[in-house]
């Protein structure tokens, strides 16, 4: 895979901070305050709704069919089972869905959900894939190395957080994007290729704000 191979090689600096950040190593080892995982639930929720509308975009953008029902159906697990998942969750923390309703988006989400949503409307199809693949493949790399290293003592959310990241599920939505990203950008233009990666690199950058304003 030598375009992504190529990205990466670009991201590695940022990269580290993201997988190497106190908030998912808090999570790991059960350090993080609870209060801090609470407010990062409650941010995802907001963070949730606005990923679903860059998903959309991307079936409306999509060069073919296949794609189209990719993303099409994606958007569907995601408003119809991921988001019930997440209300449950919340509700296991003690957090109502009326309070995550009244709930205001913090400066850093607000950031990396225009972001995601202008790309949506502005971009095209391949910056689309390119700007979603670390809200999946960065994920699924965490979720690896924290469950390799689970303990007991850490909190039952924790471990169901991690347990989430690290399925076989999401490894495999993550390697389904990752090979999206391959082979569109592979056969790309320069200049397409340039808005790509110009796409992952400022989502990681709001992915590593993100983590930070809920460490």
């Amino acid at each position: 895979m030598e375009f992504i191979d190529n990205l990466y090689q670009e991201t590695r600096a940022i990269q580290e901070q993201i997988l190497n950040h106190p908030f998912p190593n808090g999570i790991g080892d059960g350090s993080l305050p609870m209060a801090s995982f609470r407010h990062f639930i409650e941010q995802d929720y907001l963070f949730l709704i606005d990923y679903g509308k860059i998903l959309g975009l991307a079936a409306v953008k999509a060069p073919d069919r296949h794609k189209m029902k990719a993303f099409s159906a994606l958007l569907h697990e995601t408003i119809s089972t991921e988001m019930e998942l997440h209300i449950q969750f919340c509700e296991t923390l003690g957090i109502k869905e009326e309070v995550l309703a009244e709930t205001l988006k913090d400066l850093p989400t607000a950031a990396y959900t225009d972001f995601l949503v202008r790309v949506g409307y502005e971009g095209s199809f391949e910056e689309i894939a390119a700007a979603l693949l670390p809200c999946m493949a960065t994920y699924a790399e965490i979720g690896s190395a924290l469950i390799s290293s689970i303990s007991n003592d850490i909190p039952v959310p924790y471990k169901e957080w991690i347990s989430m990241y690290s399925s076989d599920e999401f490894g495999e939505l993550a390697l389904w994007m990752t090979h999206l990203v391959d082979e569109l950008g592979t056969s790309a233009d320069l200049s397409c290729q340039s808005q790509m990666v110009a796409a992952y690199k400022s989502s990681c950058l709001h992915e590593l704000n993100f983590w930070t304003m809920c460490a």
